[in-house]
């Protein structure tokens, strides 16, 4: 059954989900897409107890693959084939490096890919610093700018009980970092003239913030995962813009990746294989924290802690590390904390390297527990 129990230490809540347990991915095609729809999303939570599938939309000028849920889901709808509407298309890559930010992406990673999958593969992380330039063509301080005015009209929202909870093996993780910590999604294909309308809007308000996601899903794939010899997906992907407000604001602890989710359709694995974090921010100083912290990475102690700097871009394997966020210092609204999250996917779940025991070494809460992985009935159905 499903038992609960709260470590004082820290106050988070942990289930241990026995009777739901991910069973093995060939309940479904390993190279599955599908991810159940938002009502099914309820019920995973009240009765399976894992974290849900990430429901953040893929940035697209008009319109991308359509996973984003509808308003108050939290769980995105299935990642679609690409489709006759769809920005993915292989001849719209070409399209993407057209204006002047999607140049300055294509150009950079092409220049950059080797070096970038070099150090992923030496520290499990990768950092570059004046990504787009500085301020030689100002497209970081437009990027600020359009996030701030989104910021303004109310597009960004705080995040859900259900979203900041985060899994290891069979344990659940109830996060307690929602206060001063919002987002917003970046859209994608809706199918619908009212949500068409809103990609439009989210457009005409941050072109530059679109132009740049948009390039960074489709340029990176190709060069990145060759060079890394893990094929990452072109025709889907997710990501999102973030604010740290400072109060505080933090992300606690998360897994990267989640191994997979039980659905009324069966098994969906997980299929997140490298994270990217582009931090917009003219007026950070050390003291104000907000700092990207990695575990699980290649350095002497395991871990290292990365500043929110302006124009810096930062990249690790979803599959393998432990990511957080320091709690943010800002005093003023120039101060707080802007990035822009990004998650790629891999061709094939073959690529993906869980283990969820190099995951719980950095949960405090999860030390002295034990971890049955995998778990004895890998391979069959579970009951609901």
């Amino acid at each position: 059954g499903l038992s609960a129990f709260v470590l004082p230490s820290t106050g988070l809540d942990l289930a241990r989900a026995d009777a739901a347990l991910p069973f093995a991915a060939a309940a479904a095609p390993a190279r599955s897409r599908a991810l159940p729809s938002p009502a099914t999303a309820r019920e995973i939570s009240a009765s399976a107890g894992p974290s849900t599938p990430p429901r953040s939309g893929i940035a697209g000028v008009a319109a991308l693959s359509g996973i984003e849920g509808g308003a108050g889901s939290s769980i995105g709808r299935p990642f679609e084939p690409l489709s006759a509407h769809s920005l993915y298309e292989k001849t719209n890559i070409e399209d993407a490096k057209k204006d002047e930010v999607s140049k300055r992406v294509a150009y950079m990673v092409c220049e950059n890919a080797k070096a970038i999958a070099s150090t992923l593969d030496q520290y499990g992380f990768s950092q570059v610093d004046g990504f787009l330039g500085g301020s030689i063509h100002g497209y970081p301080d437009r990027i600020r700018n359009e996030m701030k005015s989104l910021f303004d009209r109310g597009w960004f929202e705080e995040e859900s009980e259900d979203d900041a909870m985060t899994k290891v093996g069979m344990y659940k993780i109830k996060n307690q970092d929602r206060e001063h910590r919002f987002r917003a999604k970046l859209l994608g294909a809706m199918g619908n003239e009212k949500e068409e309308l809103k990609v439009e809007t989210q457009y005409e308000v941050a072109p530059t913030v679109v132009n740049f996601t948009r390039s960074m899903l489709l340029t990176l794939a190709g060069p990145i995962g060759k060079a890394c010899n893990t094929p990452l997906s072109t025709q889907v992907g997710l990501a999102e813009m973030i604010c740290l407000c400072g109060n505080g604001a933090r992300y606690d602890r998360r897994a990267g990746n989640v191994f997979g989710w039980n659905t009324q359709r069966g098994f969906v694995p997980d299929s997140r294989k490298l994270m990217v974090f582009y931090f917009a921010n003219p007026n950070n100083r050390e003291d104000l924290g907000g700092h990207l912290q990695l575990e699980g990475v290649i350095t002497p102690t395991g871990a290292v802690s990365i500043a929110p700097v302006h124009d810096r871009l930062v990249l690790f394997w979803a599959d393998k590390t432990v990511w957080s966020m320091r709690p943010s210092r800002a005093t003023t609204i120039s101060e707080h904390m802007f990035a822009i999250k990004m998650q790629l996917m891999a061709e094939s779940t073959d690529d993906i390297k869980y283990d969820p025991m190099r995951f719980a070494r950095w949960f405090p809460e999860l030390q002295g527990q034990p971890m049955d992985w995998p778990p004895p009935n890998m391979g069959t159905q579970l009951p609901a």
